[in-house]
């Protein structure tokens, strides 16, 4: 009786005990270290090695719970994952929370972070996730309308029923997810989806009254403060027009096409900020708007204008400061010139929707200092061997990309494709160290990053292209001291293969060959091994090897100089 007795203390001490440590985890959120905004779970920095599920994925427990094992399996260490508005408050003023709920345990199964999408008043420049309630009274909750008055089908900016309506059910689950998620496992939230609308500019009565009334004083104050660093184009504008302190849109920034872009950024950020700012009363977390992109051939029917585009982030960092991030969703291939737009002192790169590829996430966090990398639909790629086995390689170098984020010690590099010349170059910086990144013309894929360890000694990862070394002392030479091929194994870097002679060029440079799985195979009864083995430089150039299926490596060098003469 008294085992039983002390034994079944003993259980209800570690439930009490397990209660209390989960109710001790704190949210997470955002933190300057080394210069850089970092996101911050349970104390320590986190780099969400990420991917978005598809729009339904998450909207049943079966469909979530396998494709959220499937993302374990790939090397993702964290998901972003949806609830949507309709789901959520059906009938107006009743509350669902079976989505969120399943969501959520589904994580605490997986103990996988996630980020959360609220599908709501906008959707792809549309309303086509807010409740049924809101879709059928167009008088109550009134549309954005053309030139012509007709209806189109997103929500105007300018409807406060809706916004308040669409603020009180996201407090609603903001509070209910602080109540529940114990493990904090929700890291950070999208206020909407890619906000914006198909059109010049709202043209509904309350639209037009805004925009011939007087440019909000906010945006004022932020102009003038910020004016050393606006957006070119915005700077333009405001040199031209913005110096007046008072005025219309078209008397501050003058009659022009841009100058609607500016309003309706200034109503959807206004929008977004509302929302925001009453999900953050229920529970602080950090928050994000998300970006469908235009080309420079920008025209308002195929993109939604008044989204966060940066040439008006401006805009949105003036009227939403309940945001924390303004984020890309990168469908283009000069991926280099998005990650820099987006990544700024006020605002920390996070893509949370990208192309299904995996080598941009080497430039994203070595060279922008990126804290999430999510490619959208990543569930189709669990098939793909090159995606898992980019996965993997960035799952081995997490830790040390961690590290060294934000102290000027880390360089990415990547060739785009479609943009990039074959055969183009990139030189990075490592104090009087000079690497001249040679991308080779026949590889497929062309990327990596590199990590200065020491003085001399540098982790090096990536494929498809070879390194040569200078200093900046023209009367020195600069050579390979030695180089490894490595894997982190133990919390620690384990030699694969010591790396010299005809693998360095006589230690004139780095080839990265990436690692190529060779299977082992059956003949005539006899079970031979697939070989370890990495080929020299001098095959770089054959094609035959350039078409061999390969993902990044990871390479530890150190590096030595003697006089010339």
């Amino acid at each position: 009786m008294n085992t039983l007795k002390s034994g079944c203390v003993a259980l209800l001490a570690t439930i009490c005990s397990f209660h209390v440590a989960a109710q001790d985890v704190q949210p997470a959120h955002l933190e300057k270290i080394n210069g850089t905004t970092r996101l911050v779970r349970n104390g320590e920095p986190m780099l969400m090695l990420s991917g978005e599920f598809h729009n339904s994925t998450c909207s049943t427990p079966e469909a979530m719970r396998r494709n959220i094992q499937t993302a374990k399996a790939m090397g993702l260490n964290s998901v972003i994952a949806t609830v949507s508005w309709e789901q959520f408050e059906p009938q107006e003023g009743y509350y669902d929370y079976a989505q969120i709920d399943h969501v959520i345990k589904i994580a605490e199964e997986a103990q996988m972070p996630i980020g959360l999408i609220w599908f709501a008043s906008y959707k792809n420049g549309e309303s086509s996730y807010a409740p049924l309630w809101v879709k059928e009274d167009t008088q109550k909750y009134f549309r954005a309308k053309f030139a012509d008055q007709t209806n189109s089908t997103t929500i105007s900016p300018m409807c406060r029923r809706a916004m308040e309506a669409d603020a009180k059910a996201f407090a609603k689950l903001m509070a209910h997810i602080k109540e529940t998620d114990k493990q904090r496992l929700v890291c950070i939230v999208q206020v909407q989806n890619e906000m914006g609308a198909f059109m010049d500019i709202d043209h509904s009565e309350e639209a037009q009254e805004a925009f011939k009334g007087q440019v909000p004083l906010p945006i004022m104050k932020y102009m003038k403060k910020h004016e050393a660093t606006l957006e070119k184009r915005l700077l333009k504008q405001w040199n031209d027009h913005g110096k007046k302190q008072t005025g219309t849109w078209t008397e501050v920034f003058g009659d022009t096409d841009y100058t609607k872009q500016l309003f309706m950024a200034y109503g959807f950020s206004r929008y977004a900020n509302h929302i925001a700012k009453a999900g953050k009363a229920a529970y602080d977390i950090p928050m994000y708007v998300n970006c469908w992109m235009a080309d420079e051939n920008w025209e308002h029917h195929r993109y939604p204008n008044g989204g966060p585009r940066s040439i008006v982030m401006d805009i949105y960092k003036a009227y939403a400061p309940s945001i924390d991030i303004i984020s890309p969703d990168i469908y283009v291939d000069n991926v280099r010139d998005i990650f820099h737009e987006y990544h700024r002192t006020d605002n920390p790169l996070f893509i949370p929707e990208i192309k299904r590829e995996a080598g941009p996430a080497y430039y994203a966090f070595a060279e922008t200092n990126a804290i999430c990398y999510a490619p959208f639909g990543f569930e189709e790629t669990y098939d793909d061997p090159y995606f898992i086995g980019e996965y993997k390689t960035l799952g081995e170098l997490l830790p040390t990309i961690s590290q060294y984020q934000g102290t000027g010690k880390m360089h990415g590099f990547i060739r785009q494709n479609g943009v990039d010349k074959p055969d183009s170059q990139a030189q990075l910086q490592f104090g009087k160290y000079t690497f001249d990144v040679h991308f080779i013309a026949g590889e497929k894929y062309a990327h990596g990053l590199a990590i200065q360890i020491a003085d001399n000694e540098f982790i090096v990862a990536g494929v498809g292209c070879y390194i040569e070394f200078a200093t900046r002392n023209t009367e020195e030479t600069c050579k390979v001291a030695y180089a490894e091929e490595v894997t982190w194994k133990d919390n620690k870097w384990s030699t694969l293969f010591v790396l010299n002679g005809d693998e360095t060029g006589h230690h004139n440079m780095l080839y990265l060959r990436g690692r190529m799985p060779n299977p082992d195979i059956s003949y005539e009864g006899k079970n031979v091994p697939g070989p370890l083995f990495r080929p020299s430089y001098q095959r770089m150039h054959v094609s035959a090897w350039q078409n061999r299926y390969k993902v990044s490596g990871i390479y530890r060098i150190k590096l030595y100089t003697y006089p010339k003469k």
